[in-house]
C-alpha cells in the first residue's frame, strides 16, 4: 500500500492536472472517506473544507450527508497531497460537481479559510448560514467549529460547544 500511496504522490507532482478514478468504499465522517483504486485502499481528506467531529454536535449528521452523496460512488480525485496525518489530500469531484462546495452549500462544514482563499466557498458558506442549513439550523452562535473544540478541553467543549 505504501508504494501506491508514493506512486500517487509522485504522478501528482509530476503533473497538477493529473486525475483518477475511484470508487468510495467507507465514509469516516463528514470531511474524510476511504476510496478504492486499483485494488487499493487510499484514506482521503476533503481539501478546503473543516466538518464537525464524529463526537461534537452534527458531526453524525454530517458523516450521514456525506455517506449520501458519495457511498459507493465513483469520484475524480485532484491535487493529491499527503496530510499530517497520511491521508491523502484531496479535491473531489462527483458527477463534474465540486464537492467541498456541496458540502458547505448543504451547511455541514465550514470553508477552511486558513488554508484556502476560495471565494466561491466562502459564497457558499454566506449562503449555508443565511439559509439555516444543516448545522446552522440553529444561527452562527450556536456552533462550534471543528478546528476549536479538538483544542478545547472538555470543560470548555462543555461551556462553549453546546449546540442548539
Amino acid at each position: 500500500m505504501k508504494t501506491t500511496l508514493l506512486i500517487i504522490l509522485m504522478l501528482f507532482s509530476l503533473n497538477s492536472f493529473c486525475q483518477i478514478k475511484a470508487r468510495v468504499i467507507r465514509v469516516k465522517d463528514g470531511d474524510t472517506f476511504v476510496a478504492l483504486w486499483k485494488g487499493q485502499t487510499i484514506d482521503c481528506r476533503i481539501s478546503n473544507i473543516d466538518a464537525p467531529e464524529l463526537k461534537q454536535n452534527f458531526g453524525m449528521s454530517s458523516r450521514d450527508s456525506l455517506s449520501k452523496l458519495v457511498l459507493g460512488k465513483m469520484v475524480m480525485l485532484s491535487d493529491i497531497k499527503k496530510d499530517l496525518y497520511g491521508r491523502m489530500l484531496v479535491n473531489v469531484r462527483i458527477e463534474n460537481v465540486r464537492l467541498d462546495s456541496l458540502i458547505i452549500r448543504n451547511g455541514w462544514a465550514w470553508h477552511y479559510a486558513n488554508y484556502s482563499k476560495d471565494t466561491i466557498l466562502k459564497d457558499c458558506m454566506t449562503l449555508a448560514c443565511s439559509e439555516g442549513a444543516g448545522l446552522w439550523r440553529c444561527g452562527k452562535s450556536k456552533v462550534c467549529p471543528p478546528w476549536l473544540y479538538r483544542k478545547y478541553k472538555h470543560h470548555n467543549r462543555m461551556r462553549y460547544c453546546k449546540g442548539c
